[in-house]
C-alpha cells in the first residue's frame, strides 16, 4: 500500500523571489561596506589635511612671534627692510631664536631671515609636496624659506620647507602703525588691512610697526582658512 507525502519542493517563482531577495540583501550590504571605506578614507585625509595645517599654523605663528626690526644686505649688498612683501615672497622678515642659537659660543647670530610663499606644483620648491593624481585647481604649495646667514652673498640659497599643499588663493594682509620715535604717544594706528608691507606706512620720520597678519587661504579638503596672527608691540623699533 502506497503513502501519499505531504511535502512538497518550491515552486520557480518561490526561488526567484528567494534569490532575489538574497542578492538585494548582498547588494545593500556591499554598498554598507563601500559607504564605510569611503567614510573612513574620508575621515583619514581630512585628519591628515588637519595635522598639515595646525603644523603650519605654528611655524607662523612662531615665526611672527620672534619677529624683529633687524634688515638685511642682499647679495648686491643692498639694505633691504627687516620686514617686506616684495620680491620673490608673500612675505619674508627677520626672527630672533633662530635654531643656529646653538652655535652662538662660536659667534653665530640666533637671528635668522624667513619667508613664506605660494608656488606652483610645477615648482622646484614643491618636489616635496603630495600632488594629487587628477587634475585639480588646487595646485599650489605654501613654503617656508629660511636662509643660513642674514646678510647674504651671491652664492647664498635658502633652504624650503613645504608647510602646506594642494592649496589656492594664498594671501598675506597687513596691519600696522606709525610709531613717532620722539613721541611714542602719537603712535597713529589703522583698522585697514594692507595688501603689501609696508606699503603706505613708509613714511620718513616715523617707523612703521606692524601689528597684525592675516592669512587666507583655501584647502582642498578643509576648505576656507583664515588666521589672524598678533606680532609683538614695539619690535621694529628697540623700545
Amino acid at each position: 500500500m502506497k503513502h501519499l507525502s505531504n511535502q512538497r519542493g518550491f515552486t520557480l517563482l518561490e526561488v526567484l523571489i528567494a534569490v532575489t531577495i538574497t542578492a538585494l540583501i548582498g547588494v545593500g550590504a556591499s554598498q554598507l561596506l563601500s559607504n564605510i571605506s569611503d567614510i573612513k578614507t574620508s575621515t583619514e585625509v581630512r585628519s591628515t589635511s588637519l595635522r598639515y595645517l595646525q603644523r603650519m599654523d605654528t611655524f607662523i605663528r612662531k615665526d611672527l612671534w620672534q619677529i624683529t626690526g633687524r634688515e638685511i644686505k642682499d647679495s648686491y649688498g643692498q639694505y633691504q627692510l627687516s620686514a617686506k612683501t616684495d620680491g620673490d615672497y608673500l612675505f619674508e622678515f627677520s626672527r630672533s631664536g633662530s635654531a643656529f642659537q646653538l652655535l652662538n659660543k662660536s659667534g653665530v647670530s640666533n637671528l635668522q631671515r624667513v619667508a613664506y610663499g605660494s608656488f606652483s606644483h610645477t615648482s622646484e620648491f614643491c618636489d616635496d609636496a603630495i600632488k594629487p593624481l587628477e587634475e585639480s585647481e588646487y595646485n599650489n604649495c605654501l613654503v617656508r624659506f629660511f636662509w643660513p646667514v642674514l646678510d647674504r652673498t651671491s652664492d647664498t640659497e635658502p633652504l624650503a620647507q613645504v608647510l602646506l599643499d594642494q592649496v589656492r588663493n594664498v594671501e598675506i594682509k597687513f596691519r600696522g602703525q606709525l610709531i613717532n620715535t620722539n613721541n611714542p604717544a602719537e603712535t597713529v594706528r589703522s583698522n585697514d588691512w594692507l595688501d603689501e608691507w609696508p606699503g603706505e606706512y613708509l613714511e620718513s620720520g616715523v617707523v612703521p610697526d606692524l601689528v597684525q597678519v592675516k592669512l587666507q587661504l583655501e584647502d582642498r579638503y578643509l576648505g576656507r582658512f583664515e588666521r589672524v596672527y598678533e606680532v609683538p608691540r614695539f619690535a621694529f623699533n628697540g623700545l
